[in-house]
């Protein structure tokens, strides 16, 4: 039996980037339900306010995470550094 090895890792940098791009995506998500909690369903006033707080904040989550990561993206991480100083 064969056995499959990857060469290929995720270093620190990456794996963060990959964590804010994944939170990013789920605030957007829970942002989405929460709109449409608080534009279809036949709630009170007051459950509708919630759902719409609940919309806003997640949204505002996901472009902040959206934004550290291009902010991120944007420079060379002190991994790189590291690994470039290591090199012969």
């Amino acid at each position: 039996m064969r056995t499959i090895t990857s060469e290929r890792n995720l270093n620190t940098a990456d794996a963060y980037g990959l964590g804010q791009l994944c939170f990013a995506t789920a605030m957007g998500l829970a942002s989405a339900v929460a709109a449409m909690f608080t534009t279809m369903l036949p709630l009170s006033a007051g459950w509708q306010y919630f759902w719409l707080a609940v919309c806003v904040a997640a949204f505002l989550l996901a472009i902040f995470a959206v934004v550290l990561f291009f902010q991120r993206s944007g420079r060379e991480s002190r991994a790189t550094d590291i690994d470039r100083d290591a090199a012969p």
